[in-house]
């Protein structure tokens, strides 16, 4: 099987699963958190690709037991830090050249259930069960917790006063 074949089994799990969620299960889907404190000014290019990591990490992050570069891939599309996210074509490039040539052909055509798929993305360990050596290996990729501050500013954004001070 070729790339395209992969990419295709992938994409019609993905679609399949999106087609088959109730309409409630939909409202759950987050945003990546570049503007959730506060922020008025953002990228929308680097948004579009943290919007698209989020919407993989709600389908697929508990698949990085099983194809660990997942875990790389879904951190630095997602990362808060906007000028270390990947590209759009960063992020392809590195799932074309990563993740499809290190992990055996028959898990990406798993359609695993996930353990429990509204696991915030930004809080979720993706890196919790993999090789020690994997993770020292793939660390600068990796995404540090979020920081209180950030969490303190995030929540405190959602009350709709403070856009009236």
């Amino acid at each position: 099987t070729s790339k395209r074949t992969i990419y295709l089994s992938i994409t019609s799990t993905l679609t399949s699963s999106i087609s088959t969620t109730t309409a409630a299960s939909l409202y759950v889907l987050k945003v990546p958190g570049d503007t959730l404190q506060g922020e008025f000014d953002f990228n929308p290019f680097a948004f579009d690709v943290g919007m698209l990591g989020v919407m993989f990490c709600q389908e697929f992050q508990h698949m990085t037991r099983t194809v660990p570069m997942l875990a790389p891939l879904f951190d630095r599309m997602t990362t808060r830090d906007i000028v270390r996210r990947f590209k759009a074509s960063e992020a392809l490039q590195f799932f074309e050249e990563q993740v499809i040539p290190l992990t055996p052909k028959r898990v990406l055509s798993w359609a695993l259930e996930p353990i429990n798929r509204y696991d915030a993305y930004d809080y979720y360990d993706r890196w919790k069960y993999l090789d020690p050596d994997f993770v020292e290996k793939w660390a600068a990729y990796r995404e540090p917790p979020v920081p209180f501050h950030i969490h303190y500013l995030r929540e405190l954004c959602l009350y709709p006063w403070v856009f009236r001070i």
